[in-house]
């Protein structure tokens, strides 16, 4: 090949060259450009504690949406307030933190966090509650976790629960149709299960009640004997008056039970 041929070609690669080099300069600026467009998001305006609903945090003025240049905006940014309705922060949020995908989660989910435990198990709005009965005030330990009891409490007087004078000791039915999820650390079964677990005679036995009924049953429990009965399977809960000595006598006092 002649010299010229060779400066032609040489010209060619290096126009060729050249404009490569504009058209991927002018690129850059481009992706430069676009990176460094304002795009939404959500942070955390104040601290948000673990648990706290979505909502809250938001009308509470402790999320709030910002900008943040498109080039730093992880894939995973909340940017619609709408999706996080209904739901608990998930962990800890400090102030100037950015939102994300699983910053906040169902409530259902964070009810069961982690592995299952005792507590899982609780009816919802309920927590648990034990008191001592040995075996001659609890059927000679004859109930079984999963069973349902009546409590009751002998007391000096009714007059001591608000109740009428009984002029003397009387037994108070406090409870009702009360169900022992778990006699000692022995808990009930669960529903597919063909066999109730043994007493295992500890005399401790643990309830669920409504978190105000909670302090109610601690306290008589401590101040006042404990008495459970087993609740058959067509007992009801019913209006039962204070049993003292002038009403201690059934009528008749005779009392037959259906073969």
């Amino acid at each position: 090949m002649n010299r010229i041929g060779v400066l032609v070609i040489a010209a060619v690669v290096a126009i060729g060259s050249c404009l490569g080099l504009v058209r991927y300069t002018s690129g850059a600026q481009d992706r430069a450009v676009a990176a460094s467009e304002p795009v939404p998001v959500m942070v955390a305006a104040k601290d948000v504690p673990i648990g706290m609903p979505f909502n809250t945090a938001w009308n509470e003025g402790r999320l709030a949406m910002s900008t943040i240049p498109q080039g730093l905006r992880p894939a995973t940014a909340v940017t619609d307030p709408k999706v996080l309705t209904g739901l608990l922060a998930a962990a800890p949020l400090v102030q100037g933190q950015l939102v994300v995908q699983g910053s906040f989660e169902n409530p259902a989910k964070a009810a069961h966090a982690g592995p299952p435990t005792f507590a899982t198990n609780l009816p919802d709005g309920t927590v648990a509650v034990s008191f001592k009965a040995e075996a001659a005030q609890a059927v000679s330990d004859l109930i079984r976790p999963g069973d349902r009891v009546n409590l009751l409490v002998q007391v000096p007087n009714a007059s001591v629960l608000g109740l009428p004078d009984s002029g003397g000791a009387a037994m108070v039915h406090v409870f009702q149709d009360l169900q022992v999820i778990a006699i000692g650390d022995v808990a009930m079964a669960d529903a597919s299960a063909t066999e109730a677990p043994k007493n295992p005679g500890t005399g401790l036995y643990t309830v669920a009640v409504p978190p105000e009924d909670s302090a109610r049953l601690l306290l008589l429990s401590h101040e006042y004997d404990v008495y459970l009965t087993l609740v058959g399977p067509k007992t009801s809960p019913s209006d039962l008056p204070p049993i003292s000595d002038g009403s201690a006598l059934p009528t008749p006092t005779t009392i037959t039970t259906a073969p």
